[in-house]
Formats: C-alpha cells, structure tokens, sequence
C-alpha cells in the first residue's frame, strides 16, 4: 500500500510540479517549498537553476514519506548563476550566511573544493555505488578519496544528426566512428548540400573538450595545475581549424550552441550535426520543433577505432555546505534525491537528464514510453547509446585550477584559436593562455 501511495505522490506531483509554492522573492530570485511538516528540520538549499527548484521540493515530499520520523522541511532559491555562486563564495569565507545544502556548476566547482567549503558525502554515498556510474560521483572528488558532490545526470556526449541533410547527402551516421570519417562524410554532406557538417563554439568547450578527454588529455594536470600547453590539446585545435578553412565546420552563430541565434540556425536546417551531451536534448525540444522527427541520436566518433566512445561533460555537483546544523540530515537526503530511483527517475522523465543510475537504462516504463516528449522528439532511443557505451566512461579532472582555467577557456582561449589569432601556432597559442592564468 505504501509503495502505491508513493508512486501516486511522486507521479502527480511530477505532472503537477509544486508550482503553488513557487514565488518571486525581494532580489528576483525564486523560491520553492516542499509540503511543509510540523516539527520538521529546517533545509536551506540555493541553485542557479530555477529548473531545480521543483525537482528538489518534490524529492522533499518523497524524502518525508519515506522518513516521517526525519522530515524536512525544505526552502529552495535559485537565482543567475554568476551572482549565486559569488553570493556563495562570500558566505563560505565568512562564515556566515551560506545555505545547508547548494547545486554548484562544475565551472566553478573547483573553488568551493580547494578552499575546503564542502564537506564528504562518502558514507551517504556508499549504499547507492553498485547502482550507478560512479564517475558522476567521483569527479566531485579529492586526491584523497573522499566526494563531495553528485550529479543530475551522466552527461554522456553524443553527436546528434540531422537526418534530412544526411540523406540528402547519402552519408548513414551508423557507419561514422572516427573523427576521419566524421570528417569525411562532412565533406559530403559539404558538396552535396552545400551546408556545413558541424560548428564550434568560441565561447564554450563541449566539442574541443570532447576531442581532448578522448586523446587521455585534461584541462589540469593530476595536481590541478593549468595544463592546456599539450600536444593532444594542440592537434585538437588543428584538427578543428583543417575542418573550418575546408568549410566542414562553421564558428556557431553567436558564438556558442546556447543562444538564440544558434538556435534558430540549428532549428531551419543550417548545420547537419551537433556534438554535446545527452542534456542537450532538452534545447532541441525546447527551441528546435521544427526538427523533431529528424535528428538522430548516436555516440560520438572516435581518434582510433575500438577507443572508448563516451565521454562526460557539463555537469552540476550537488553538495553539503560546511557549516550547516544538519550534517548528517542533509547527506542522506542529498544522496536519496539524486541517486535513488525516485530521484532519477524524475531527472529523465521531467528534466530529460540521462540516469547515472544504470537500472533504468534497460527499465522498459523508462526506455519506451512513447509519451516521453524526449523518446518522441528523436529518430533513434539514447538509451541504446547508453548501453552500447556501457560505465566505462572518461570524465574530466575538476580539482585544482579547474575554475581558473575553464574561465580562460571560455572567455579568450578558443575565441582566439578558432576565430581571433586561427593562424598563431596552436602550441605558442595554448602556452600563451596558460601562462595568463592565474589561480
């Protein structure tokens, strides 16, 4: 009976959200609670997702009906993102202020990790790890074995097809599995329609990102320390500028494949293929409907034949904030949430986040729910991607300088390499950015 209650709880309060308890606070910020219980501990949780705000008041509610006698009452504000990571970081150094519980980006991550703001979510973890992709967890993590941070899905990257340029040109992405012949059939996509196969961005580093992780190079070395002057990172470069002076590639519109103007070239036909995550199915929904029925989903190529294909990038690290009243409380319901299959479960069906957890991957209500907006909106099921791939995934080195060097990435690096300075050398080019950085 219990079980059913449950489900009937978690079920309508995903259709329903808990919109009624949503409001507009003083500063612009959003507000969300959970079905408040007398005699309950007070939560303080800050997201710069106002996404999230239903998804961790709902888990509240599920969280109270499995744990009456270690309810919560749970007060969640989200606000833009810069200004709420400042606003924490502030109050972490003082020492006053900060929430129990907050959703920091990975960008910034890094700094709450090294300054020691957080605090280890190790035994909270530890019944959920035979369940999921630990890589989601671990990322979060120090050199000394402890995590602190878990995240809203596996993030697995993909290349998404647009199936009308494709068959247009002939070319079947089933049969692309290195970047030469990702680069090959660009060139044929290129003379049969005239369109490019992919863009790159210039204020972000999905693609060159992507590429990286699968040569084995990171953005840090194994101390955190700045580390883009590599070889792996330069031939990423070149490989990138080849394909822009062939016409292959484009600098996306705007810059990046999050503004409106990528948008609206991606949603008329203008580019044949994308490479970003799984959570990136969500923009095509969203600001795409003009292809649905027409992508298709498949994972990325690779340097060499028979090379790891998947890849983990983006990302939000969840986490229990040093200082909070509620140490152990606060965990365990952190843990709960993201990591159950309640809280997965919701973070597919609702928010259209790949599960770390692996049981839903072959879990047929998940996989073939025909009234899933994301299973509908696609020619082929990103599930089968997830299995194909399987847990052996390469996930980016965050700690250290992690944040220092993501700014620089994101602001000048790949500006000046694809677009500012593309004839620089790439290595003189990546020595200069580095040796910018400070941290």
């Amino acid at each position: 009976m219990m079980k059913k209650l449950l489900a009937g709880t978690l079920a309508s309060v995903m259709v329903l959200g808990t919109a009624l308890n949503v409001s507009a606070a003083e500063d612009a910020s959003t507000q969300g609670k959970n079905t408040f219980v007398d005699g309950a501990t007070d939560l303080n949780f800050w997201t710069f997702q106002e996404l999230h705000v239903n998804f961790w008041t709902t888990m509240a509610d599920v969280w109270n009906e499995q744990n009456p006698d270690r309810a919560i009452n749970l007060t969640v504000t989200s606000g833009e993102s810069q200004p709420m990571h400042s606003k924490l970081l502030i109050a972490c150094q003082s020492g006053s202020g900060a929430p129990d519980l907050a959703d920091v980006e990975i960008g910034y991550y890094g700094s709450f990790l090294k300054d020691g703001y957080l605090l280890p979510i190790n035994e909270a973890v530890e019944p959920y790890k035979d369940d999921i992709v630990f890589s989601r967890v671990s990322m979060y993590g120090d050199t000394e074995g402890n995590y602190y941070g878990v995240d809203f899905h596996l993030g697995e990257t993909v290349t998404y097809y647009n199936m009308d340029i494709m068959n247009e040109a002939g070319v079947d992405p089933a049969e692309i599995v290195t970047w030469d012949d990702y680069a090959e059939a660009g060139r044929k996509v290129l003379e049969a329609t005239g369109k490019p196969m992919f863009a790159v961005e210039t204020n972000d580093l999905f693609l060159p990102q992507a590429m990286l992780l699968e040569k084995g190079g990171q953005y840090v070395d194994e101390e955190g320390n700045p580390n883009l002057a590599t070889q792996e990172h330069a031939d990423v470069i070149n490989f990138i500028r080849g394909l822009l002076d062939e016409g292959v590639c484009e600098i996306a519109p705007g810059g990046g494949v999050h503004k409106e103007e990528w948008y609206g070239h991606l949603n008329s036909g203008g580019v044949a293929s994308l490479t970003m995550p799984l959570w990136y199915m969500g923009r095509f929904t969203d600001y795409c409907s003009d292809l649905k029925g027409k992508i298709a989903i498949y994972p990325i190529p690779v340097w060499n034949e028979g090379d790891v294909r998947a890849v983990l990038q983006g990302g939000t690290g969840t986490s229990v904030i040093k200082g909070t009243e509620h140490e152990q409380l606060a965990k365990d319901f952190l843990a709960f949430a993201k990591l159950s299959k309640e809280g997965c479960t919701y973070e597919w069906d609702v928010l259209g986040f790949d599960p770390i957890r692996t049981e839903l991957w072959d879990d047929p209500a998940i996989t073939e729910n025909k009234d899933n907006k994301f299973l509908s909106y696609f020619t082929t099921n990103p599930f089968d991607v997830l299995k194909a791939n399987g847990t052996d995934i390469i996930a980016p080195n965050i700690a250290g300088a992690y944040s220092a060097v993501y700014g620089s990435l994101v602001s000048t690096t790949y500006a000046n390499a694809f677009e500012i300075s593309a004839d620089q050398d790439a290595m003189e080019l990546l020595q200069s950015e580095q040796d910018s950085i400070i941290y």
